[in-house]
């Protein structure tokens, strides 16, 4: 009876949104970047990166809104309210890789330096 009990749990906790540090990005080509300049490509970083912290930001919420639902409900609401946005988050994950691919092929001041803020973890 345990092990049942056990099993369902962790059944349950599996479909509990992710946290977003362990949402891996989606490739996304660099030719999507390809025909961008280096200020094009600047401006196009800072507006994902705007994109993607807002995305980190409900996706941390949702996994919090889980863990709390399993603890009280034995429910993750995330699936039931739509707040999960994992899917998303991995391509604009996706998109920044590639900006910052490209600035590096393109030489771009400051390229290859950029950090993903810490948010995003």
């Amino acid at each position: 009876m345990k092990k049942v009990l056990a099993l369902s749990g962790l059944a349950v906790l599996a479909g509990c949104a992710s946290s977003p540090k362990d949402v891996k990005p989606t490739y996304i080509p660099d030719t999507a970047y390809s025909s961008m300049d280096c200020q094009q490509l600047g401006q196009e970083e800072l507006k994902e990166g705007d994109t993607l912290e807002a995305l980190t930001n409900k996706q941390r919420r949702a996994h919090k809104t889980d863990t709390w639902g399993v603890l009280a409900l034995g429910v993750p609401l995330s699936e039931m309210t739509g707040s999960d946005v994992a899917g998303v988050l991995a391509r604009e994950k996706g998109k920044m890789e590639a900006i910052q691919r490209m600035q590096i092929a393109k030489s771009c001041p400051g390229a290859g330096v950029a950090v993903v803020p810490a948010t995003l973890d």
